[in-house]
């Protein structure tokens, strides 16, 4: 997937413009990064957070990106105040899925949301070793304190013929 269709995905729960803080937990190299960053308008900022090494620009357009080496399963974050958090192709990572989203509360403002971007799979691999399907998403995120979760897109995935899709929650 490329930074456009990253960007349609997402697009209807990011406020076309607006200045915000976000972060990007388990980045990689920066697709989902630069499709918030697109989005977002002058003087916002994203954290791009990921355990390996990864070379980011600084910026995209107005938007300031800084890089932040860390595990975000087994480190505390010095994040605070986010509008936003993005996790695309990272939660299927995390083995206690429910005890990490309630976590990532400390992270957000009151009024801050959280996107997951996920194979809309049951079938586990060495890639997806914890499937998350938008019906395990809903659930998680609703137990984790969410709100309005919503499916705000989906994608087909290049593999096994499966789709990708994105949701929306409220903190």
């Amino acid at each position: 997937m490329n930074s456009t269709e990253a960007r349609q995905l997402i697009e209807a729960a990011i406020p076309d413009k607006t200045t915000a803080t976000w972060a990007d937990l388990g980045c990689g190299a920066g697709t989902f990064t630069y499709a918030v960053a697109d989005l977002l308008g002058d003087e916002s900022k994203i954290w791009a957070v990921d355990k390996l090494t990864q070379h980011l620009g600084e910026k995209r357009g107005v938007v300031e990106i800084e890089f932040l080496q860390a595990d975000i399963e087994q480190q505390s974050l010095p994040l605070k105040e986010l509008d936003g958090i993005i996790m695309a192709n990272t939660l299927h990572y995390i083995k206690d899925q429910a005890g990490f989203l309630q976590h990532l509360h400390s992270y957000l403002k009151d009024s801050g949301q959280l996107i997951l971007v996920e194979y809309d799979t049951e079938r586990s691999n060495q890639w997806v070793p914890f499937p998350v399907t938008y019906e395990i998403a809903q659930a998680l995120l609703s137990n984790a304190g969410f709100r309005d979760v919503s499916r705000i897109g989906e994608h087909p995935s290049s593999f096994r013929g499966e789709m990708i899709f994105a949701c929306a929650a409220h903190a």
